[in-house]
């Protein structure tokens, strides 16, 4: 299940993961510019965190694709509007 991008209720979504890969960024640099725009962002319209119990088989299922960090246990992905906010401020900071 990897067309375009996105996941079976969150088509187009993005993992952070995906982020970092398509800026060419090391690990951890697309969710420490999540936290910084945190405060601007609504849970369910611009992020969902996939809780590891509820989740477990879209998150199983992400795992497989390799479009989660092994380590991540409670994954996020977040929508296009803020995937882009995301490029932007990662942007501003290179």
């Amino acid at each position: 299940m990897q067309p375009p991008a996105g996941s079976a209720p969150y088509p187009g979504w993005l993992s952070l993961r995906e982020l970092d890969a398509e800026l060419g960024l090391d690990k951890g640099s697309a969710f420490r510019a999540f936290k910084r725009l945190l405060p601007q962002l609504v849970e369910e319209r611009d992020f969902v965190v996939l809780d590891h119990a509820r989740h477990a088989a879209l998150a199983a299922q992400l795992h497989a694709q390799d479009r989660l960090y092994r380590s991540s246990v409670n994954p996020l992905l977040v929508a296009p509007q803020a995937a882009q906010r995301l490029r932007e401020a990662l942007a501003r900071r290179v």
